[in-house]
């Protein structure tokens, strides 16, 4: 599902997640196709055991709402003041927003904002859709979505995560 308000995003923040449990940003050279975050989260709710159903899209303007707002910011555990609220133009936070949605786990995340706020980030797991660009050796699953029925595309990115986060795990020392 895709979040567009505030009570199911504090809802998702008081659930908490496993511990690391890791995030999924999508972007891609075109626009991402519509509901494809949604569809991903649903996927995982079904699949993923360990979020225990926690999976959520974010929307765009629910992550400006709370870049744009310091109760919001606070509840991610970002204390400063925002300086930078100027009508029309995006929050200067909205890339700390975004890493730290993602930190906290069972996040998908879509957009180049996404992309470029969590590229170092260990625990999100970065798909792209359409030719891939320089630097692509931070992305880890890379998809042609004109080649698939757009009603697999959700099951793909899901299941290859799935893998992917086991195999995190088994090599994480106990």
């Amino acid at each position: 599902m895709e979040v567009t308000d505030l009570s199911t995003f504090h809802r998702w923040l008081l659930l908490g997640t496993a511990e690391d449990n890791p995030s999924i940003v999508i972007h891609g050279r075109k626009e991402l196709p519509a509901g494809l975050g949604a569809a991903v989260a649903r996927h995982l709710n079904e699949f993923d055991e360990d979020a225990k159903g926690n999976w959520l899209a974010f929307s765009a303007e629910l992550v400006e709402s709370i870049a744009g707002s310091a109760t919001q910011r606070s509840l991610l555990g970002m204390g400063q003041a925002c300086q930078c609220s100027v009508p029309d133009r995006d929050c200067c936070h909205r890339g700390e927003v975004l890493a730290a949605l993602a930190a906290h786990g069972s996040a998908v995340l879509p957009g180049g904002d996404a992309m470029r706020a969590c590229c170092g980030a260990a625990n999100v797991f970065r798909v792209w859709l359409g030719y891939p660009p320089e630097g692509a050796e931070t992305i880890h699953l890379i998809l042609h979505p004109e080649h698939f029925n757009g009603h697999s595309l959700p099951a793909i990115i899901g299941d290859t995560f799935l893998e992917w986060a086991n195999a995190r795990l088994a090599n994480t020392p106990r």
